[in-house]
């Protein structure tokens, strides 16, 4: 009897055991870590020019069987999804997007509002691709930037990727993710997208892109993004040179604090922004001058650093305003957040309140280490 019960439940347990019956090994599969989409200028087949790349297994390791360490394949099709299906009819293994690194936009696809919210909302809504995507724009195609072969290829994540998330030692640009790039845009209608540019055998990245409601506006340089990256509080460490007393100044920022505040005024909005930096001397030439424990010469350096950077944000904040007419600096975002009356009196026509809101900037600067020598 005990025999039979047994038995029994063995044969009953079988039928509730699943099995593997959809794996894929993982050799089996090819992973892409860079996709870069371009407007298909012949238009016949299919409105985007898709670029994937992918790393060639058989040149990792210590002993690789081949020298060619990254594969990348082009094709025309109406998504990007379309694109990988196309692709796949052409290489050994289906793709598997999980572990995507970069998205490229294109310059002329980016002036596309309505073909850059097809590509986000498309990635964006695919259960398999990772939402921590690094998003770059390419000063002209993007199929060129990711055909770049550069001396120091890393292959299992791509040059692209590597210079990307590199972005924590410098604020000349700033790392932009697709979840984050559809945050900005939702909060204030605008996102900055870092600048890739391909030169030969090197890539840079340099400055960022503008979007304003998705669509690509314009071009900002490395000094304009790090008065954004300051008034965002996203200075980890920089570097800032400036002149003093006829010689090169560089102070090197450790610590950054950033506040906005909103004044009403009669005239209208007014919105103070403070910046405190604490930093150390990185430079400065000794020779037949007074020594840097003169309380009164460092007093003066910090006075010429807070002169330029606050020269640097006024001269960002006007090209925002005058020229683009973009809040990058996320003043909708600390509206709605912090002053929610004000923003939904003028939530409907910030676009014509933004250019003319009055800023006021300060900027404080400490100069805690002078550096071995004095």
């Amino acid at each position: 009897m005990k025999k039979k019960t047994l038995l029994l439940i063995m044969v009953t347990s079988i039928i509730f055991l699943t099995g593997c019956w959809d794996m894929v090994e993982i050799n089996q599969r090819i992973f892409p870590y860079s996709i870069g989409v371009d407007i298909n200028e012949g238009g016949d087949e299919g409105k985007y020019l898709v670029t994937i790349s992918y790393p060639n297994v058989n040149a990792i390791g210590k002993n690789p069987s081949q020298e060619e360490q990254v594969y990348i394949i082009s094709t025309t099709a109406t998504s990007i999804f379309e694109g990988s299906r196309h692709l796949a009819t052409r290489v050994q293994y289906p793709f598997y997007f999980k572990h995507l690194r970069v998205l490229v936009l294109g310059e002329e696809l980016a002036k596309d509002e309505v073909l850059v919210r097809q590509v986000m909302d498309g990635l964006n809504r695919d259960f398999a691709i990772n939402k921590k995507v690094q998003v770059a724009v390419a000063e002209g195609k993007a199929k060129d930037l990711i055909e770049t072969k550069t001396e120091r290829q890393e292959v299992i994540e791509g040059t692209i990727f590597s210079l990307l998330i590199n972005d924590k030692a410098s604020a000349r640009f700033t790392s932009q993710t697709l979840t984050d790039f559809i945050k900005s845009t939702d909060a204030n209608g605008v996102a900055l997208v870092p600048k890739a540019i391909s030169k030969k055998d090197e890539i840079k990245i340099s400055g960022g892109a503008l979007f304003k409601k998705y669509k690509f506006i314009g071009y900002i340089g490395e000094l304009e993004n790090r008065a954004i990256s300051m008034v965002k509080e996203k200075v980890n460490r920089e570097l800032v040179e400036t002149e003093h007393n006829g010689v090169t100044l560089s102070y090197s920022i450790t610590d950054l604090k950033s506040n906005k505040k909103l004044i009403t005024t009669e005239e209208g909005m007014k919105i103070r922004i403070s910046i405190e930096t604490e930093g150390a001397l990185q430079e400065y030439i000794l020779e037949d001058r007074p020594t840097i424990n003169n309380d009164e010469i460092l007093n003066s350096m910090e006075r010429a650093v807070e002169k330029q950077l606050k020269k640097e944000l006024e001269k960002t904040i006007e090209v925002l305003q005058q020229k683009y007419n973009a809040d990058a600096l996320g003043i909708a975002e600390y509206l709605s957040k912090f002053h929610p009356r004000v923003w939904r009196e003028v939530e409907k026509d910030w676009d014509t309140i933004f250019p003319d809101i009055d800023f006021e900037v300060s900027v404080d600067v400490k100069m805690r280490r002078r550096g071995l020598v004095r």
